[in-house]
């Protein structure tokens, strides 16, 4: 996808960060023990997989260049976060709750957001293949040249969602309504909706969108 230049619409404000005292899982073993937040730090170069760091709170903390395969934030909180060109598939976010976080430039293939809460926040130049955002609700959050090819927005609620240059190919909307999403600068190609195609009452596309879309709803357009 074409790289596009950041937003700070949804960028968490983030000070000079300290480097954490020790890494990544010994920290969070250590709020987890002690009951406490994991804030104001910064982790860089970690490599972990498969590893459970279910149920912490995150305040104030940047990620960079972090790989994080298979690992597990089930039922966290993310409240200013920066995910910076960290690789992280098949993480599970599941039942999170991310706010003013920002992913930029991760590979997220198959990462799991699903039964998310997700506010304030903004995906730009990530791999998203396969995601599953399934039952999310996404409130003021912006994607932008990212690909979304077989991702999963089944039954979210989108309020003031920010679409711009994206790869939607055979993405699933079904039972999401997509009245106000723009598309007009998004690949839109074999969406998935229900039967009804009520999902697409009011989303907004350009002509050659249209005219794929009416070839879904089985219209046929002569030359």
């Amino acid at each position: 996808m074409t790289k596009t230049k950041q937003s700070n619409l949804y960028l968490p404000q983030l000070p000079k960060l300290p480097d954490a005292d020790s890494d990544f899982y010994t920290c969070a073993s250590r709020c987890r023990e002690e009951e406490r937040d994991i804030e104001q730090t910064r982790f860089s170069g970690e490599h972990m997989e498969e590893e459970d760091f279910g149920g912490l709170n995150f305040d104030t903390v940047l990620f960079e260049n972090c790989t994080l395969i298979r690992c597990r934030f089930k039922g966290a909180d993310f409240k200013n976060v920066l995910f910076k060109n960290c690789q992280l598939p098949g993480c599970s976010f599941a039942g999170s709750w991310l706010d003013r976080t920002h992913f930029d430039n991760c590979q997220l293939v198959g990462t799991d957001f699903s039964q998310c809460k997700i506010s304030h926040t903004s995906f730009t130049d990530c791999a998203m293949t396969m995601a599953n955002f399934t039952e999310s609700k996404l409130e003021e959050c912006s994607i932008a040249s990212c690909d979304l090819t077989e991702s999963f927005f089944a039954n979210c609620k989108f309020k003031k969602l920010q679409m711009d240059k994206n790869q939607c190919i055979g993405t699933e909307f079904f039972k999401t309504k997509l009245k106000d999403v723009d598309f007009t600068t998004c690949i839109l190609e074999g969406i998935r909706v229900s039967t009804e195609n009520g999902e697409l009452k009011g989303a907004k596309v350009n002509l050659f969108q249209a005219a794929e879309l009416a070839r879904m709803l089985g219209i046929v357009i002569k030359e």
